[in-house]
């Protein structure tokens, strides 16, 4: 389980473009987006670097990781 801190996420069409990058790299993941704090908790196998990769493409660099 990831807890990633995307700063540039600011409405629901930011969270709706997260949520469906994220499920494309893994269909089974659970993902639960949190706006008001910037965060989103993903549970996946995939490793950190690919969710990393695939936010930074649609334009969500993660800030933070834990």
């Amino acid at each position: 389980m990831y807890t990633l801190k995307i700063p540039k996420m600011s409405c629901g069409g930011c969270v709706n473009t997260i949520k469906a990058t994220l499920m494309k790299l893994d269909e089974e993941a659970l993902i639960n987006i949190d706006l008001p704090s910037k965060q989103v908790t993903i549970t996946t196998d995939l490793p950190v670097e690919s969710l990393k990769s695939a936010l930074t493409q649609v334009g969500y660099p993660i800030s933070e990781v834990n």
